[in-house]
């Protein structure tokens, strides 16, 4: 089996309140299909249908504040418990300590030093790679984590061919940036996301406008992202054989589940697992320092 890792950033399980959650007033087809038509809420607790299991997974890790993203992603991809290793919550983007965490051990180092494929499949646009070249690239904690293990930053040639996806999943960014890339839909996203986690024991996608329709609070907004979201999953599902494959999202922080604040919240977040051997990862998790171990052990066993 393999394992298709899908972060959404700032994406929490909101109120049961539809003048509160954006979510609940989403069709979300792709979602509720998932969960017996119903949208998870913060008061659902543990939730498992014929086709999902949802577990709400601490994002706060016992530290006073709001949780962040660099702090909340090195703890996903390292299993460390990172706000507390330096006293507080932190980001958007790594400090020099939760660098050094990175570096020194992640998911992706796990997979490779088990002589398993692992895949990043975010496609990076030519000012990236030459931004990183002098030293100038802003990368969140996934990408910094990506690159301590030696696996390959895709590109837009990658990109073109459909053998990796953009955060801006239309790729209509880039093609108004004047990229020569294909114009295709979430679903289609979807598909070709699909066809990467095929090829590798571990493939990992990150997606970051969940945080920052949270951040802008535009109901016009929100609900375009969460559409982009569902039929990203979609696609997902249309491509990939769950009797091989187990589909895990998650997040590092809550947010756009409520439209009250820009800022982030306190709510847990959503593991969403879906397909083989769910039911060996679920009782594990419990917050973000959960995943990472529970990832290794099961990719371990193959």
């Amino acid at each position: 089996m393999n394992i298709l890792f899908i972060f959404f950033d700032g994406w929490g399980l909101g109120a049961p309140n539809p003048e509160i959650n954006p979510l609940l007033n989403a069709p979300l087809p792709t979602l509720r299909s998932l969960f017996d038509g119903m949208i998870p809420t913060n008061d659902n607790g543990h939730f498992t249908s014929a086709c999902a299991t949802l577990v709400p997974t601490d994002a706060t890790l016992g530290i006073p504040g709001l949780p962040q993203s660099a702090t909340g992603q090195t703890t996903i991809f390292t299993g460390v418990n990172a706000p507390r290793e330096i006293g507080e919550h932190s980001g958007p983007y790594p400090n020099p300590a939760l660098l050094k965490i990175l570096a020194h051990d992640n998911l992706f180092k796990h997979v490779r030093h088990m002589n398993r494929r692992a895949a990043f499949a975010n496609a990076y646009p030519p000012i990236f790679f030459e931004r990183l070249a002098r030293n100038k690239a802003r990368r969140s904690a996934t990408s910094h984590a990506v690159a301590a293990a030696n696996v390959r930053y895709r590109d837009i040639d990658d990109l073109r061919q459909g053998d990796a996806v953009s955060v801006f999943v239309s790729n209509k960014i880039w093609v108004e940036h004047g990229a020569n890339v294909p114009l295709i839909t979430a679903r289609d996203a979807g598909r070709n996301l699909a066809r990467i986690a095929k090829q590798n024991d571990l493939t990992v996608f990150e997606y970051f406008l969940t945080d920052a329709a949270g951040h802008k609070a535009n109901p016009q907004f929100t609900s375009e992202v969460l559409d982009e979201v569902d039929q990203l999953l979609g696609g997902i599902l249309d491509e990939i054989n769950l009797s091989e494959t187990l589909v895990i999202t998650t997040s590092d922080h809550g947010n756009i589940e409520d439209m009250t604040t820009k800022s982030h919240t306190l709510n847990p977040v959503p593991t969403m697992l879906i397909g083989a051997q769910r039911e060996k990862i679920a009782p594990r998790v419990h917050a973000l320092t959960d995943l990472t171990p529970a990832m290794v052990d099961l990719l371990s066993e193959k």
